[in-house]
């Protein structure tokens, strides 16, 4: 599983399709909005939200935007 923690404003311009609840699989933590996700939950949401894996974070592909952190549990 992996744990993924997205900002929350990040949440508004996201795709949720290929996540079994969609949004509602997340919750609202103090760092941010959390959900654990198989790795084909996650890369099927990496894909349909144009993200790449640097390091530790999710970031947007053509801009470079920083809208999470995840870590393999």
């Amino acid at each position: 599983m992996i744990q993924l923690v997205l900002k929350k404003d990040a949440m508004n311009t996201m795709y949720f399709d290929d996540i079994n609840e969609g949004r509602a699989s997340f919750t609202n933590e103090a760092q941010g909005l959390t959900a654990s996700l198989s790795e084909e939950e996650f890369d099927g949401f990496m894909k349909s939200n144009n993200l790449i894996v640097y390091h530790n974070t999710i970031k947007g592909y053509e801009t470079g935007e920083i809208y999470g952190e995840f870590t393999a549990e």
